[in-house]
């Protein structure tokens, strides 16, 4: 097996973990939206919340990611 980069395994991998993130990242988006709709809040707060809140949850996952990886290739 290669260590380049972009090997076809690692691509493979890198492309369904963009697909996974992109998919929490709206569906927390929609939920979001909708959770704040039905408890009445106006439009402009619940956009700014929803837009805000799917990134940190993609780096909350990428950073429990890089950090679990990294303690399993330290030992």
């Amino acid at each position: 097996m290669s260590n380049a980069p972009l090997n076809g395994n690692n691509m493979t991998r890198i492309l369904i973990a963009g697909m996974l993130l992109a998919v929490v990242g709206v569906g927390s988006f929609v939920l979001i939206w909708g959770m704040m709709g039905s408890a009445g809040v106006a439009n402009l707060p619940r956009l700014l919340v929803s837009m805000c809140i799917p990134p940190a949850i993609i780096a909350l996952i990428m950073g429990v990611y890089i950090l679990v990886t990294r303690s399993k290739a330290d030992d």
